[in-house]
Order: structure tokens, then C-alpha cells, then sequence
């Protein structure tokens, strides 16, 4: 069950939660937060972190089912 952070926890590993760091807790907190699927630069400006720190990030919680991708932008997985 996701609780109410879509980022603490992931229905297709086999862990309960996701470990993130506090500056990936911020990327995936940004995203989901967002009211609209949000781009890669307006993740990166909202958290003042290096670009490859914020890519790297993205796609581990696109990869761990926390967040999807859609177009190019960002959002919290759909169902969650």
C-alpha cells in the first residue's frame, strides 16, 4: 500500500519501502506535490540540485514504480 508520500513505498519491489536520501525525498516529493505532470528543468529549479544528481534520481523512482513518465514530464504513477 502506497502511503500518503507516493515515494515511500513501492507495490513492485520486493522491500516495503524505498530508501531515498533526503535530497532524493525532495525530487520525488517535488513531483508529487505537482498538480500537473511536471518537466525535468522545473524539478531541477524547485530542488537546487545538480541536473545529473536530479536525473539520476528520476529515473530510479520511475524504475522502482514510485513516479511515471509521460512526455517528457514527471508525475506520480497513475492509480496511486
Amino acid at each position: 500500500m502506497i502511503s500518503a508520500s507516493c515515494c515511500v513505498a513501492c507495490p513492485e519491489c520486493n522491500d516495503d519501502y524505498l530508501q531515498l536520501t533526503d535530497r532524493e525525498m525532495r525530487i520525488c516529493e517535488t513531483v508529487c506535490s505537482s498538480s500537473a505532470p511536471i518537466g525535468f528543468s522545473a524539478v531541477k529549479r524547485a530542488v537546487g540540485l545538480h541536473q545529473e544528481v536530479v536525473s539520476r534520481t528520476l529515473k530510479r523512482l520511475v524504475n522502482y514504480g514510485a513516479l511515471e513518465r509521460v512526455s517528457g514530464k514527471y508525475r506520480r504513477k497513475t492509480g496511486q
